[in-house]
């Protein structure tokens, strides 16, 4: 039995490699494959034509928009409303309103790839603000898709072969063997499943950043402190404010006191003369 259990392990390892290393080329010739024509004859004389159609496309749709608003968050609210009625939903959000500042924000969409432009047309509308720019892009990865696919496939039924044979083992070192083995394509599985559900995800949704930017800077709010702190800083504020104003005052008459200094002395100095002179006369 042990020989048996060696031999076909071995070549299952054997055919798991080779199966992994034509995936590619075979997905590859599926693909030409599918869109051939080959004119052929059934059994009854009558001719058909044989045709294999071409699987869908697999197609990750992504896209960069910045828009200007005058109200980031009305807009923002506009545009989440306009995704969420195609079935879409936000995958990250990020808003910024400091005082002194425009205020900004950064939402990442995601959007049904069949709903994808017609979504991206309305959000880069004058609904939502004024177009800065847009960059899209499109990446066909049904290649990757279909070899994916089909490496999960083959990973599961080598999977199924090894643990059949684990059944059989009755040798400890071929168990050892066995199950070692069968913890390494269990990773491997897992591996490629991720894959293929990040695949699956990227091709279902599309990914739309918006990047929504202000008009205006955010007005300086000013709070007004209560209590005993709030007392002491609103009088030293009115202090300040007095001592501020009677600089004022100051400033404006000092030059007029100049004045009626220069001609009030004289004055002043004949007049005590005057009165002098009257009191030595009498």
């Amino acid at each position: 039995m042990r020989p048996f259990i060696v031999v076909s392990a071995a070549a299952l390892v054997l055919l798991t490699a080779c199966g992994g290393a034509s995936g590619g080329a075979s997905s590859g010739a599926n693909g030409r494959a599918a869109v051939a024509r080959a004119p052929g004859k059934q059994a009854g004389g009558a001719q058909a034509q044989n045709v294999r159609l071409a699987p869908a496309q697999a197609i990750v749709y992504t896209a960069d928009l910045t828009m200007r608003s005058g109200d980031v968050a009305r807009a923002a609210g506009q545009a989440k409303s306009l995704v969420a009625a195609a079935g879409g939903y936000v995958g990250n959000e990020n808003a910024t309103e400091n005082p002194g500042s425009r205020p900004s924000a950064t939402i990442t969409f995601k959007i049904p790839s069949a709903r994808y432009q017609g979504v991206l047309d309305q959000l880069a509308s004058s609904r939502i603000g004024t177009r800065v720019s847009l960059r899209q892009q499109a990446d066909d990865v049904t290649q990757e898709v279909a070899d994916v696919d089909s490496r999960v496939k083959s990973a599961k039924a080598t999977l199924a072969s090894f643990r059949k044979l684990l059944a059989k083992a009755s040798d400890v070192d071929d168990i050892v063997r066995l199950e070692q083995e069968i913890a390494s394509r269990e990773s491997d599985l897992e591996s490629l499943q991720a894959r293929q559900k990040s695949l699956a995800a990227q091709t279902s949704y599309a990914t739309v950043t918006l990047r929504l930017e202000g008009t205006t800077p955010t007005r300086r709010e000013h709070h007004r402190s209560t209590g005993f702190s709030g007392a002491v800083s609103s009088g030293w504020h009115a202090f300040a404010v007095f001592v501020k104003g009677v600089a004022i005052v100051v400033g404006w008459v000092l030059p007029f006191l100049g004045l009626a200094v220069v001609i009030g002395l004289p004055a002043w100095w004949l007049w005590r003369r005057r009165r002098s002179s009257r009191s030595s006369t009498a």
